[in-house]
């Protein structure tokens, strides 16, 4: 170490401080520089700068499993592990130098840092925790801090729903990751997904996907904390503990500010908190991190850079080398380290290790890195195999053994833990390819590697895009309600439809989702749902202002006894009537729907009861007519009774007083609509369709049946109709019809039917005839049942013909049939051929038999 090191310089300060850009900026003042990261996505994304600024002839890239060196290169970006050691540059800057107190890496940090410079600059870029140990290693380093250009400040226990969009959730295994990810698909629309174990490139898609903002949240370990700049607005730690390869152990507050600075970007404030479930945070440490202001890191990590390869002893003496300064900690246990000291306690490759090359080498293989982190005998086993491979076939790696090993990772099917394994896998031989010269196609297997790898990556990042994030989601995120509703409604249709996929239909003021429905997100079906809201605000508004004329009953006649009846704006159902405090006052209410708000329910109720009431007042008048005090009393209990039973009602219970009403009294009936005839008192307007219709719509509403049939009812204007269906008599009532024996027929043709016969028996027993059944339209057999209702009786002639008379006239028409033989009732009989008076009806009687 020297204390000429005014050429030293360390940019220290918080995340957002702007160290990297400024360093980046520095570097290209120089002639030829080397820029070394922590990350292979860093190197990368500021190689792709570099290389949009300078042209491609001019940068390398150099990582562990990517060499692309043109022969003109100044400027290398490195990861750390990878900073060429043979090279002269003018400008060398080293990224995130506090990792050289990291357990895992530090060794390496450290010697970077005490063995590499730059001719004319070299800067050391990190926290500021790491100034102390700077400067005790060069004391004459200088230091130029920076200020975060944003405010990074804590907010109080949050769960994943209350999280605001443009968050990033943090864990710290895959399966938690993952989980999270599920949970904000389903609640949030989907999330971007970024684990230190995807590939680069997988990363890379992953973080776009967010940037672009097809999605508003990023899931994520603690591989965001490295120099990812990302528009996060606030990070929430699903954890306060993480495993670190030896034990789980609680994180540091200044890891945490390292996570939680990625929250705001340049001079935008940042916030972070953690869920319910991650513990409690020391608000001394939260203060910390706040003020970024963490306890100064007092040691790193060293390891003896000069290894000694004569033998085994002197290798292993060499890595127990002390370092001498107390601010550095012996490193034991590296991970190249333990693989060397189990590998050489293997018979076959202790047997091959006398010589220098192969000591070497197998050092050399002992540093290939554990993509699948199995930390098992797998790892060790496939070391094992390249060094006696190696050896055997004079230090190269046999075509056929290297493609058989590679060939099976050719294959991009299953889940996204079968990619994420064969994307480790693929990574060993790209880092063997990029690294070593144990191949004799080195070019072509790099291609081939590396090709394998960026398909694998983009399939995995194609099933984690499927798996965590909701497509349909992109129509949302950042819109809280469809703008133009357009987008998604198919005019004149009233289809819902969201990425070319129906996903339900508007039919009145509720939405119908289709019973396959796309999304599974619970987000996206919110804010499909949001928006089909305001498109029913506009339609109530629409409904709300048009005429009444516009509102109509649904067909009755395919409306089942037992279903509500539904009113229809248009061909759109929206609202239906209900049991009111008597049969001619339903109730009109809108029918249910998430989408509506209570004050509009209310409003649209309204207009359909303003609505109802007028149908009922036009349409059944005058059954809702108060009665007038200026009627009768001889005739008040016979209008009262008709108008409460549909307009119509025997009149065998009013026959006395009927003998006795004055002609005033009849004068008043018929202004009210109400006939007298021989059975029945009726209103002939009542009896035309769409009154006989509404007065079925109001005894379905009032009786409340659970029959599970149709309304019977006339079509087309029939005057009578067969129904086997049961239905009580009152029903049969309310419509002005009869029912007998299933037949049933309209009351005012009835009556007419009624008089015919009437008019006819004044001049004796008659036969059936055809202007009694065509008005009716019955046959002989149902004539025969509605004489029987109206007090005849029957006899059968020998030509099947149905002769009436009344009742009471029986015994007389039996006394003259002794002699000929006829049918009565279906009996035959005699005809007593005593004479008669030829005018007399019993002397038609026997002309006719």
């Amino acid at each position: 170490m020297s204390n000429a090191d005014e050429n030293l310089l360390a940019i220290l300060g918080p995340t957002n401080t702007g160290k990297t850009y400024t360093a980046f900026e520095k570097l290209f003042t120089y002639s030829s520089g080397v820029f070394g990261f922590p990350l292979r996505l860093l190197a990368r994304e500021n190689y792709d700068k570099a290389v949009q600024r300078i042209g491609i002839s001019k940068v390398a890239l150099i990582t562990g499993e990517e060499k692309i060196i043109p022969k003109e290169a100044k400027y290398f970006f490195c990861t750390v592990e990878s900073m060429p050691d043979n090279i002269s540059v003018d400008c060398l800057i080293i990224d995130e130098v506090q990792l050289a107190a990291d357990y895992e890496r530090g060794h390496i940090f450290t010697d970077r840092i005490l063995n590499q410079k730059g001719n004319f600059q070299t800067i050391f870029l990190g926290s500021l925790n790491i100034e102390n140990i700077l400067k005790k290693i060069y004391p004459n380093i200088i230091i130029e801090k920076k200020s975060r250009f944003s405010q990074l400040t804590f907010l109080r226990k949050q769960n994943f729903s209350k999280l605001e969009p443009r968050s990033a959730i943090i864990a710290f295994n895959i399966n938690k990751v993952y989980e999270i990810a599920e949970n904000i698909r389903t609640h949030k629309g989907g999330a971007a997904v970024v684990l230190g174990s995807l590939s680069p490139r997988t990363r890379n898609a992953q973080v776009e996907v967010y940037e672009n903002n097809n999605v508003d949240y990023l899931v994520a370990t603690d591989a965001i904390g490295m120099g990812l700049n990302l528009n996060i607005n606030h990070v929430s730690f699903s954890s306060l503990e993480k495993f670190d390869g030896r034990y789980n152990r609680n994180l540091a507050p200044n890891e945490i500010g390292q996570i939680a600075g990625r929250a705001g970007r340049y001079k935008k404030n940042g916030t972070f908190s953690y869920t319910k479930e991650a513990g409690n945070l020391d608000p001394l440490i939260i203060q910390q991190i706040e003020n970024h202001n963490f306890d100064s890191i007092q040691k790193i990590y060293w390891r003896n850079s000069d290894l000694n390869f004569e033998s085994i002893d002197l290798l292993l003496l060499s890595l127990k080398k002390y370092p001498i300064q107390s601010h550095f900690i012996h490193k034991k246990n590296a991970l190249d380290e333990i693989n060397f000291r189990n590998l050489i306690d293997d018979k076959e490759i202790r047997n091959n290790l006398e010589s220098k090359l192969n000591l070497k080498l197998l050092w050399d293989i002992c540093q290939i890195p554990d993509f699948e982190k199995l930390f098992n005998d797998n790892y060790l086993l496939l070391l094992k195999d390249i060094f006696l491979t190696l050896i055997e076939n004079n230090y190269k790696l046999p075509e056929e053994w290297i493609d058989k090993k590679v060939s099976r990772l050719d294959n991009f099917g299953g889940g996204i833990p079968e990619l994420s394994i064969k994307i480790s896998q693929i990574r060993t031989w790209t880092y063997i390819s990029n690294n070593h010269n144990w191949l004799k196609k080195k070019y072509f297997w790099k291609e081939k590697t590396h090709q394998i790898e960026n398909k694998l990556s983009d399939q995995l990042h194609e099933s984690l895009t499927k798996k965590f994030i909701d497509y349909s989601s992109k129509y949302f995120i950042s819109k809280p309600i469809f703008q133009d509703t357009e987008d998604i409604l198919i005019k004149n249709d009233n289809k819902i439809y969201l990425d070319n996929t129906k996903y339900g239909i508007i039919v009145g003021f509720d939405l119908i989702e289709d019973k396959k429905i796309f999304s599974q997100s619970l987000f996206s079906i919110s804010n499909i749902k949001k928006s089909v809201r305001k498109m029913i605000d506009e339609k109530v508004n629409n409904f709300l202002d048009a005429p009444l004329e516009s509102i109509r009953f649904e067909d009755i006649s395919k409306s089942k006894i037992k279903n509500e009846t539904l009113i229809c704006w248009g061909e759109e159902a929206i609202g239906k009537i209900k049991k009111g405090r008597s049969i001619y006052k339903p109730i009109a209410e809108a029918l249910n729907s998430e989408y509506l708000s209570s004050e509009n329910k209310l409003l649209i109720s309204a207009k359909l009861q303003k609505w109802l009431e007028n149908e009922i007042n036009d349409t059944i008048h005058p059954l809702t007519k108060n009665l007038d005090e200026e009627i009768n009393s001889e005739i008040r209990a016979i209008v009262f009774n008709c108008l409460e039973n549909f307009g119509n009602y025997p009149v065998e219970t009013f026959k006395h007083n009927l003998k006795t009403i004055s002609q005033e009294s009849k004068l008043q009936l018929s202004k009210l609509g109400i006939r007298i005839g021989a059975k029945y008192f009726f209103i002939p307007n009542l009896l035309k369709k769409k009154p006989l219709e509404f007065c079925a719509i109001l005894w379905k509403t009032f009786y409340k049946n659970a029959l599970d049939n149709f309304l019977p009812l006339p079509q087309n204007g029939r005057v009578s109709f067969k129904s086997e269906f049961k239905m009580p008599e009152n029903y049969w009532q309310s419509i002005g019809y009869i029912n007998i024996k299933d037949f049933v027929f309209r009351i005012d043709v009835f009556e007419k039917i009624f008089f015919l016969a009437r008019q006819k028996i004044k001049k004796g027993p008659f036969l059936e005839s055809s202007d009694l059944m065509n008005p009716i339209g019955c046959n002989s057999d149902q004539l025969k049942d509605i004489m029987v209702f109206c007090g005849y009786d029957y006899l059968t002639t020998y030509d099947e013909k149905k002769l009436y008379f009344l009742k009471n006239n029986k015994k007389e028409i039996k006394k003259i049939t002794k002699k000929n033989k006829v049918k009565i009732n279906n009996k035959e009989t005699k005809i007593n051929e005593t004479k008669r008076d030829p005018n007399s009806p019993f002397a038609v009687l026997e002309k006719l038999l």
